[in-house]
């Protein structure tokens, strides 16, 4: 493990999960065509439900719009990727298993216990925002799941097969990596 990364691993000051989470918020809201909602002046746990809030209310508005979605779900997994891919060359990530630590530190600060393997195999144990977010939500939010790790590790798809918010008492994602030139 590379030294940012471990470091990483040890410890996110609350200024850069502030930091990261308001980008976060302005990616989101530019990619669901809204104004973002301000998450700077709040404790972390207030920011993180703001946000969840937010994301919840225009995403269900959006899934009623099938085309609009569409959309909303191709912008999301954008901003997503271009945000992963900055933290990959931030946190000097090389290889997979890199990637996959890299995910599990960024969801951490978000409030989602999440582990990944290097082969892709992901579970979610508990998420911040399965009490807020409907499985339409959830559905239409997980292109940025993809994106993200699409950007972590080069490329990918992210496939769930089971859901929190569908009632699944953790989720379970595999995330296929594809070739980084795409």
């Amino acid at each position: 493990m590379n030294l940012r990364l471990l470091l990483a691993s040890i410890h996110v000051s609350k200024a850069a999960r502030r930091r990261g989470l308001q980008e976060l918020a302005n990616r989101t809201a530019r990619a669901l065509e809204a104004e973002a909602p301000d998450v700077g002046a709040r404790s972390l746990d207030d920011a993180l439900h703001r946000y969840a809030v937010f994301t919840s209310e225009r995403a269900d508005l959006l899934a009623t719009f099938p085309e609009a979605a569409a959309r909303a779900r191709v912008r999301l997994r954008s901003e997503a990727r271009e945000m992963g891919e900055a933290l990959r060359r931030r946190l000097g990530i090389s290889s997979r298993g890199a990637a996959m630590r890299a995910a599990r530190i960024f969801y951490r600060a978000l409030g989602v216990d999440l582990a990944a393997t290097p082969g892709g195999s992901i579970s979610v144990r508990a998420c911040s925002f399965s009490s807020s977010y409907t499985c339409r939500t959830c559905e239409l939010m997980a292109a940025m799941d993809e994106g993200l790790f699409a950007g972590l590790a080069g490329e990918g798809r992210l496939t769930f097969s089971e859901r929190i918010t569908d009632g699944a008492e953790r989720c379970l994602a595999s995330f296929t990596f594809g070739d980084p030139g795409r």
